[in-house]
């Protein structure tokens, strides 16, 4: 799911089975002639992206190179998104929420994908938390403006104990530190470090899931620069169906999908297996609904909101900002072609 996630790769394919595009609409034929294509990759967990790039369907475009370029965190891709280095990629919705704050000049126009296991909340034994009410007045670890700290407050909030624990912010690493030295009592955070956790000792409280019904949805989305949209729609349309390819190549043929995976990110295929059943790949036009694409501008306002309280960022722009910081029309683009 999860940008923040570790594991980081870089892989750059050539090969076969790349996807040709001609571009053919006013808007291409005016647009300024690209040199490369930069795609921002970050492999934390296995998703569509890992896959395109394995099967080479989004490997040039027009004879243009398409480079995926590998970041280690979510603040390094709004970074770049704020240089305008990269064209297109993938960024966790929390350091999205960031980089719109901060007016980065990008569009969401796709999830890749929705966690609900592999990133929770791991109590430690010993100190005898069993139901969220335990927690009151202990100290709960989390990166602070990741997904797992979004998570973490939607958590608190929907169990009626905000503002009622010490919360800390650290880094992954960190955190299997404190939890070693017996600082802190519980922590929200992703794989592996979780594992590492549960084997020293933590039991998981919560995950992800838990609260999807209530409207908290960590994950991936992919975002486009502005410009680039409006000067290559046609590109923009390629990477998005390549996508679609993936994520239905997911869902109806698994087998195929997890060896993909496999390949892409370097790992066995029951860690794969693992990774995708711990995350909703939603699919076509499932996307547009309020649920996911249709609902993320809200969203994204309110992750704000969360991460202004954090004083991670001064404060939330307006929810307008948010609101336009979204577009459903390329994928509706998409759909039709």
């Amino acid at each position: 799911m999860r940008d923040a996630r570790m594991l980081r790769r870089s892989f750059l394919l050539g090969g076969a089975g790349s996807l040709a595009v001609t571009c053919a609409s006013p808007a291409a034929e005016a647009a300024p002639k690209l040199a490369r294509i930069v795609v921002a990759y970050q492999p934390g967990d296995a998703n569509s992206q890992g896959i395109v790039k394995e099967k080479g369907w989004f490997d040039e475009v027009d004879g243009v190179t398409v480079e995926y370029k590998d970041f280690n965190s979510g603040a390094d891709v709004y970074r770049a998104m704020a240089s305008g280095a990269i064209d297109l990629g993938l960024i966790g919705n929390a350091p999205f929420t960031i980089a719109v704050t901060q007016k980065a000049p990008y569009q969401a126009v796709w999830w890749y994908d929705i966690g609900t296991t592999g990133e929770g909340l791991v109590v430690r034994k010993s100190a005898r938390i069993q139901r969220m009410a335990d927690l009151k007045g202990r100290s709960v670890a989390t990166p602070f403006g990741s997904t797992a700290d979004y998570m973490l407050h939607g958590t608190l909030q929907t169990a009626g104990i905000a503002g009622g624990v010490k919360l800390l912010n650290l880094s992954p690493q960190a955190i299997l530190a404190a939890w070693r030295r017996g600082d802190i009592d519980a922590a929200y955070i992703w794989e592996p470090v979780l594992g590492e956790l549960l084997q020293q000792g933590g039991a998981v409280l919560a995950e992800d899931k838990d609260i999807l019904k209530d409207g908290y949805l960590a994950g991936d989305l992919g975002v486009v620069r502005t410009s680039f949209l409006h000067d290559h729609p046609d590109v923009v349309r390629a990477w998005m169906k390549a996508n679609m390819r993936a994520m239905d190549l997911i869902r109806n043929d698994p087998a195929q999908a997890e060896s993909a995976a496999s390949k892409a990110y370097g790992v066995s295929i029951p860690e794969i297996k693992a990774d995708f059943a711990g995350q909703i790949f939603p699919v076509g036009s499932e996307q547009l609904g309020s649920t996911y694409l249709g609902g993320t501008g809200a969203q994204l306002y309110h992750i704000a909101q969360l991460l202004a309280a954090d004083r991670l960022i001064p404060q939330a722009a307006p929810e307008s900002a948010y609101a336009s910081a979204v577009s459903l029309e390329p994928l509706k683009d998409a759909l039709a072609h």
